[in-house]
């Protein structure tokens, strides 16, 4: 696990607060990754997301981002990634398009939102940012990987 503190059970919380959205979502469609076969431990049937998060954690490590998967949840998966000595729960989830003879092509969202005190998050500071440099590392690895298509960044 890399050296986040307080991400542990981070992605208990919801991904929206009341300030707003603070969350950056990268959107991408692949079909390499695993949305079809519902496995036995699934928490229900859309946590899919082990194989990615799996593969985004190795790939964002390898180019000087330090990632780790925390657990599945109920809607995908939940990790951690730091960037610049800055803390992000990075969550993903996927949906499948139900396209027949490719059950496992769909839309993945790659979710991320800063660690932040909650002091800043009480006085709206330090939010996520398109501009934070892991969304660019994100980004990056997904168009390096080269099974990726329809690469975008909703704020």
């Amino acid at each position: 696990m890399v050296g986040c503190r307080g991400y542990h059970r981070a992605a208990a919380r919801p991904l929206v607060q009341a300030e707003g959205r603070p969350v950056i979502d990268v959107t991408c469609k692949t079909d390499r990754f695993n949305l079809s076969v519902v496995g036995g431990d699934f928490i229900n049937d859309c946590c899919f997301g082990e194989d990615f998060s799996r593969w985004i954690v190795a790939a964002l490590s390898e180019i000087g981002a330090p990632a780790s998967v925390i657990c599945m949840e109920d809607f995908g998966w939940a990790n951690q990634v730091e960037h610049d000595g800055i803390c992000y729960l990075m969550c993903v989830a996927g949906n499948s398009d139900e396209e027949p003879g490719r059950p496992n092509l769909g839309q993945w969202h790659v979710m991320l939102e800063r660690s932040r005190t909650f002091k800043q998050k009480l006085l709206g500071q330090n939010r996520t940012a398109v501009s934070d440099p892991v969304v660019d590392k994100v980004v990056q690895v997904l168009r390096a990987a080269g099974f990726f298509s329809d690469i975008t960044i909703e704020p």
